[in-house]
């Protein structure tokens, strides 16, 4: 995956992966694996040196033992027996199985590059799609023809010109955590020479060139440098194969490990404090599964994650997908998929569970899997969970109670639930934080809203998908050009799904120019959460500097009166047009009262009502989802209608509920109110000040 703001800020960071002479871990304690004093477990943390590394692996006593690196033969005989016996386990067991045989009749994978000419995709498909399958229906039916497939292509993968390591190293890195996967689970399989030519190729297509760029802080991009998913993946797939293949080489490869063990602890600071990941659900699962890979080999072949495992941010982040959906859904940010609807919502992993032996988080996944994939033979989150699920930690699980109010801080996602028992419950939430963050979208303040069932407002549209080539390129003019409606250069935000014209949030003076600063930061001013109800304030004005003094928007949720409420209070700079926006899928059907002060939506034979409280006056306007327009603002599409002509995907799943605002005069301060209500002829409250609101007014 590509990454975007950080490409210009990379070379403002200070951060070093390489030895110092002056590190002084602890000593690993004595004794072996096995031996007199007891198991061998290392009290080194990071930064490590590549001789602790060593006297690790010596110590843990897993020398020319394989399979080592994710799973043991005696993993494989009770994942096999689990999958056979459990029915919850047997779907996944048997999706494996099938996926492999799949792959036996699919043409081999060659070399070339994406649209952008930047990704080796194929390696991808391989690593990702392909190889695990191959690698675990070898070792649970012992039958040659997995282990001859994947050796077919990965001695074509040998013979490509690059594994990327010098043009998009994110390739590289999935490469050799598929090829340490293949290396150890085929190792009885592999004659000498084939193993010889694995080592080669890896050591020539990404260790060498990898630990070149960390100490030299060299290549195109510095992905050493980051705090997001490319540093786990990079740095975890060097540590995959330089474990899978130590003997090989100890000195060099426990350099390797020593140096990418030192650079992940930068990735793992970013979790902190509540396990959240700024890049969304995709990217935090993109990210980690390939990270607690290397973890897992770290904690078996050398007794332990040198505690990279240990901060209070990684310790709740098997928790995240949890914390950021609502009954019906979890919440998309920035560049990410849409998870709308119940049988949609992002799964967590239970290697986090068996890795912190948490049985709540254990109890949490199977009770989400088994809700989610209720209708589905796979009920588990892939192979991934196949190889981590542990039914004896499920069952020492009591059920989760997730809480009714939240602030996930790190992606600063803030929400409010009428109840966690039923999926017909009312949720309103909002994202804040910061405009710059990776993979980010300018979208702050926008509102999320689910009840009776389903999906009303949905915050985020996703990714375009394939990335463009030009989508992470700076478009201008900038925020702080001057007024235009003349297009500059195309880029990150002429995409409407990036733009703030396609969230749910204010628009000031649309024109060519990005609706929000992208280094804008959006704060929590207040909050307040009770038996009553609950709200979060956020502080906007950083993010709209060019066109207000102050601005602030609140959520509230009231449990008794089950309404709903998004208020927005802002001072404009200047003259000013305003539009108030809502992306909702129930917009089919969609009808507005005479006077346009309610909108009645439909979805699913149910029925939902959205109300303007304040500006007296003000009135809904209906845009409806299209297959081939693109809804932007009536100002913004004459100017992008040319140079992003057949440059965005259709939402078309997706219209608008709006309110457009004209004339609004300069420094006179502004309220818009909406609720929502589940009866036309609901009471609503009186307009309060969000800096008087309680959880009941």
């Amino acid at each position: 995956m590509k990454k975007h703001f950080l490409l210009y800020l990379l070379f403002a960071l200070c951060f070093s992966c390489k030895e110092s002479p002056n590190d002084n871990p602890p000593a690993p304690s004595k004794g072996g694996g096995g031996g007199p004093t007891g198991p061998f477990v290392s009290t080194a943390v990071v930064p490590i040196r590549s001789d602790v590394v060593d006297q690790c692996f010596q110590g843990n006593g897993l020398k020319d033992v394989h399979p080592r690196l994710f799973f043991t033969a005696a993993d494989i005989a009770r994942v096999k027996a689990t999958g056979q016996s459990d029915a919850f386990a047997t779907g996944t067991y048997n999706d494996v199985l099938a996926k492999a045989d799949a792959v036996l009749t699919a043409p081999l994978l060659g070399y070339g590059l994406d649209g952008a000419g930047l990704r080796i995709t194929n390696i991808h498909t391989f690593s990702n799609e392909q190889l695990p399958y191959l690698v675990l229906a070898y070792q649970f039916t012992k039958d040659p023809k997995y282990a001859l497939r994947c050796w077919q292509q990965l001695d074509r993968m040998c013979a490509f010109p690059d594994w990327g390591a010098n043009r998009h190293f994110l390739d590289a890195g999935i490469a050799a955590k598929g090829v340490a996967m293949a290396y150890d689970g085929l190792y009885d399989y592999l004659t000498p020479a084939q193993r010889t030519q694995l080592v080669t190729a890896v050591r020539t297509f990404v260790l060498e060139p990898g630990k070149t760029q960390i100490e030299t802080s060299s290549g195109g991009f510095k992905w050493y440098l980051t705090n997001d998913n490319w540093n786990g993946i990079c740095h975890g797939g060097m540590i995959s194969a330089a474990l899978a293949m130590y003997e090989t080489d100890p000195a060099f490869m426990s350099q390797v490990v020593a140096i990418c063990a030192n650079g992940t602890k930068k990735y793992m600071d970013s979790l902190e404090p509540d396990g959240a990941s700024e890049e969304g659900m995709s990217y935090w699962s993109y990210g980690l599964s390939n990270t607690v890979l290397a973890f897992d080999a770290m904690k078996r072949i050398l007794s332990t994650t040198y505690g990279l495992t240990d901060g209070n941010g990684f310790r709740k982040t098997g928790w995240f997908p949890f914390n950021v959906s609502g009954p019906v859904g979890t919440a998309t940010m920035g560049d990410d998929y849409i998870y709308s609807g119940k049988d949609n919502k992002f799964l967590s992993y239970f290697w986090f569970a068996k890795h912190l032996n948490d049985p709540g988080l254990a109890r949490a996944q199977y009770d989400a899997a088994s809700a989610r994939n209720a209708s589905r033979p796979v009920k588990m989150n892939g192979w991934l969970d196949l190889l981590y699920y542990d039914r004896q930690l499920v069952n020492q699980g009591s059920a989760a109670s997730f809480p009714l109010n939240g602030y996930v801080r790190g992606i600063d996602y803030l929400y409010v639930q009428e109840n966690n028992t039923s999926d017909q419950a009312l949720y309103v939430a909002m994202h804040g934080g910061d405009n710059n963050a990776s993979h980010g979208h300018l979208d702050a303040g926008s509102f999320y809203l689910q009840a009776l069932g389903e999906t009303w407002a949905q915050g985020n549209l996703g990714a375009e998908n394939p990335y463009p080539r030009d989508y992470f390129t700076n478009s201008g003019p900038s925020y702080t050009a001057p007024a235009t409606t003349v297009a500059g250069t195309r880029g990150r935000f002429y995409y409407y799904r990036v733009r703030t014209e396609g969230k749910n949030c204010l628009v000031f003076n649309p024109d060519a120019r990005p609706e929000q600063t992208p280094t804008g930061v959006a704060t929590v001013a207040a909050q307040q959460a009770d038996n009553t109800g609950g709200f979060y304030v956020l502080n906007l004005a950083d993010v709209y500097t060019r066109d207000v003094t102050a601005y602030k928007r609140g959520i509230k949720l009231n449990r008794s009166s089950g309404i709903v409420t998004v208020q927005d209070e802002f001072t404009p700079v200047r003259g000013s047009t305003v539009y108030w926006l809502m992306h909702s899928p129930a917009t089919d059907g969609l009808l507005i009262s005479t006077d346009g002060q309610t909108a009645t939506m439909t979805k699913n034979g149910k029925t939902y009502y959205a109300v303007i409280k304040a500006p007296a006056g003000a009135r809904f306007t209906k845009v409806d989802r299209s297959t081939s327009t693109i809804n932007y603002l009536p100002e913004t599409a004459p100017i992008f209608a040319g140079i992003m002509a057949s440059e965005n995907t259709p939402n078309q799943w997706y219209g608008k509920l709006q309110i457009k605002l004209d004339a609004l005069a300069p420094n006179v301060p502004t309220t818009i109110r909406v609720d929502f209500v589940k009866a036309a002829t609901a009471t609503t409250p009186a307009l309060t000040a969000l800096n008087s609101w309680t959880t009941s007014n």
